[in-house]
């Protein structure tokens, strides 16, 4: 069984058995993860053998592979999967944590503000954006532990602006250490999906039929990467917070 909570231990090294906790946390949630996986596969048998995604990838605009059933059916699982990875991470700093309705709607308004802000920033020039981005990098975070499960308007914004706020105070210090694990954790992710995407087009161009199987493998690694990267990005708020961690181990 998965899901005991240990005694609270210090943030320790932040890379320390990264990958197999990356693991436990999926594991936690396998059976949604799994339905997801089946529902990629499904539309992966509808489109296969109907077209060639290298061939669409290689049209010139490769964003279009993306527009296509097998992948677009990925991406939708990959987002539905997200809101499920974040919870089970912030378990590790507060084990009775719950996503509430209330908090999906601060988690999407937060997204929402931060992606305004990181654009006006990018739209200035490319430095400020990535100031910006990394100085914000933790509101979402803070934003979800620090607001309790139901609220009202009023609260949303408040959380809003003491989260972006509670961010700053946090990072602005610590602004170069905070970049890099920014850096590695998109890397954590995006590297082992282009590789796996490559993989999976390149499958498809030899047998049509391979994408029954490497469209769910592709949604499987991003939730696995996704699971190592928000361990990662827990930590570092840990330590930033000096909060304590709670390690997941399994029960007898």
């Amino acid at each position: 069984m998965v899901g005991a909570i240990a005694a609270p231990r210090s943030s320790g090294r932040l890379y320390e058995r990264l990958f197999t906790e990356g693991f436990s946390l999926m594991r936690q949630r396998f059976g949604l993860y799994a339905v997801l996986a089946v529902a990629c596969a499904v539309s992966a048998a509808t489109a296969a053998g109907r077209g060639n995604l290298l061939a669409v990838f290689a049209t010139g605009n490769p964003v279009a592979v993306f527009r296509t059933a097998p992948i677009n059916a990925v991406m939708i699982a990959a987002l539905i999967a997200i809101f499920f990875v974040l919870p089970t991470a912030l378990r590790r700093l507060e084990p009775s944590f719950r996503m509430t309705f209330w908090r999906g709607v601060l988690t999407v308004a937060m997204l929402a503000c931060l992606g305004v802000a990181t654009d006006l920033g990018y739209a200035a020039a490319v430095i400020p954006g990535i100031v910006i981005g990394v100085l914000l990098s933790q509101a979402l975070i803070a934003a979800l532990l620090r607001t309790g499960e139901h609220g009202s308007l009023r609260d949303l914004f408040a959380a809003i602006g003491g989260a972006l706020h509670g961010s700053i105070a946090l990072t602005r210090n610590h602004f170069m250490t905070t970049l890099g694990i920014c850096a590695l954790s998109l890397l954590m992710l995006g590297v082992p999906f282009v590789i796996g995407l490559i993989a999976l087009l390149v499958l498809d161009a030899l047998d049509g039929r391979s994408l029954i199987l490497t469209a769910p493998a592709l949604f499987l690694l991003f939730v696995y990467c996704e699971c190592v990267r928000y361990v990662l990005i827990v930590r570092w708020y840990g330590r930033l917070t000096n909060a304590p961690l709670r390690e997941v181990v399994q029960a007898a």
